[in-house]
């Protein structure tokens, strides 16, 4: 029975990748079938995955669409060769349905739409993710403070509410985390609001060496303050008191027994030491008001003592946005990741970053496993968030990458000649040991950083 769970348990993992990776590919490569088919090239082959074809069929263009068995990537195979050898047979130099007998830009257009149909994707779900659901939104004000952490050293009060940070303006709990991952920090200038005061701190932040959930060591502020999270429910469980007593997704506890409970930590504390207790919760569902008595369960934690829970999650608050302003921060968004992955990748190759961040087909099975168990939003987001990456990765001018191609293209246009295969082929040699190599690291980071680890 355990051998035919451990099997459930990686044929999970497995389905999530091929799910994930087939969808980012398939959009990939039908940026390059599109914009081909609009230069009325002539494409062979429409392949996801490599190796044996176990679905093909011919469409009406004579295009062989095909999933192949091994599924790591994909292909479009136009007619003509990509760099030529010099020819003399005049019919293939005069079909114009022959990739390498387009113009430099255009072939350079055809390469180039592969990566940014992946930014379209990217883009075009973090908008699904706005409209269908908000922005995250936690609001910029101060709820738990760690004893003797750098916040409390600085005189940070809960309820504070933070306006300025390092001169930078501060709409959002959001905002607030986007500037301590942007750097190390030795001082960090804040500006608060505090009975309608405004006060200016100088807070001190300690360097901590955290454990990523993705496997990896990574050094961040650590100041000590968190936010107020509204207790909004985000999931029931069955056969547990909130279920039983009638509890619903999107309720906000906004009290119990009578006292008041703006962040999540007040109403866990509340239910731990009230095990076997009837309590009675203020339920804010749309605009009602709703009183019901629970009565949190006992259940023994890992230390062996007794405490009371009443089966819910919660989930963070997210702001609603119009079509507009969902564009707008997709952009923004998609630039943000742009931005981080670049940073992140020239850290690693200078020793500034921890090289368990980069990782190969585990990493993407485990972390697609992960969030399709967690929620539709963290899924959708992911996916958004590993397609950009992979079409940022394919623009690197590397041959045998679409960057190389495009750069090469590039070079023909500004000088007129066209490039052979036989320049080419000294060209692709280094790529060649460049993209396995680092096919070969992501494969050891993936074996050392998340199994072995």
């Amino acid at each position: 029975m355990e051998i035919f769970t451990n099997i459930l348990f990686y044929f999970e993992y497995i389905f999530w990748f091929i799910f994930v990776f087939t969808i980012i590919v398939f959009v990939h490569e039908f940026g390059h079938y599109y914009v081909a088919r609009l230069n009325k090239v002539k494409v062979n082959i429409f392949s996801i995955g490599f190796g044996p074809s176990i679905l093909k069929f011919k469409d009406k263009n004579n295009t062989i669409w095909q999933v192949c068995m091994f599924p790591l990537g994909g292909f479009v195979k136009f007619a003509g060769e990509m760099y030529p050898d010099k020819i003399n047979n005049s019919a293939k130099e005069q079909n114009t349905e022959l990739f390498m007998n387009k113009g430099p830009l255009q072939k350079a257009s055809i390469v180039l739409a592969g990566p940014l149909a992946n930014f379209v994707l990217g883009i075009f779900l973090f908008s699904v993710i706005y409209i269908s659901f908000g922005k995250n939104y936690t609001a910029p004000i101060i709820g738990n403070i760690i004893e003797n952490s750098p916040a409390e050293k600085a005189g940070i009060k809960k309820n504070d509410k933070i306006l300025l940070m390092n001169g930078n303006k501060v709409k959002s709990f959001e905002d607030v985390y986007s500037i301590l991952d942007d750097d190390i920090y030795n001082i960090i200038s804040l500006t608060i609001e505090r009975n309608n005061k405004y006060l200016y701190l100088d807070l001190y932040p300690e360097k901590k060496l955290i454990k990523t959930f993705i496997g990896s060591k990574r050094e961040v502020n650590f100041v000590g303050f968190e936010p107020i999270f509204k207790p909004i429910v985000n999931k029931v469980l069955k056969d547990n008191p909130a279920f039983s007593a009638g509890v619903k997704k999107n309720d906000i506890i906004i009290e119990i027994n009578g006292e008041k409970t703006s962040d999540i930590k007040e109403v866990i504390s509340k239910v731990k030491i009230n095990a076997n207790k009837k309590l009675n919760f203020l339920i804010k569902r749309n605009d009602r008001i709703i009183s019901l008595n629970i009565v949190p369960k006992a259940v023994v934690n890992k230390n062996g003592v007794e405490t009371g829970i009443i089966g819910v999650q919660f989930t963070r608050e997210r702001m609603k946005v119009n079509f507009f302003q969902s564009i707008g921060e997709s952009i923004k968004n998609f630039l943000i990741v742009v931005k981080k992955t670049l940073v992140a990748f020239i850290e690693i190759i200078f020793g500034k970053r921890d090289h368990c961040e980069v990782g190969g087909p585990i990493l993407i099975a485990k972390v697609s496993n992960d969030m399709a168990n967690q929620d539709i939003v963290s899924f959708i987001s992911l996916i958004a968030l590993i397609s950009i990456n992979l079409g940022l990765i394919n623009l690197f001018p590397l041959p045998l990458l679409d960057g190389g191609h495009f750069f090469t293209y590039l070079f023909e246009f500004a000088n007129n000649k066209k490039v052979t295969k036989a320049f080419y082929k000294y060209f692709q040699s280094i790529g060649i040991v460049i993209i396995i190599s680092l096919m070969f690291f992501s494969i050891f980071n993936d074996i050392y950083c998340r199994i072995l680890n």
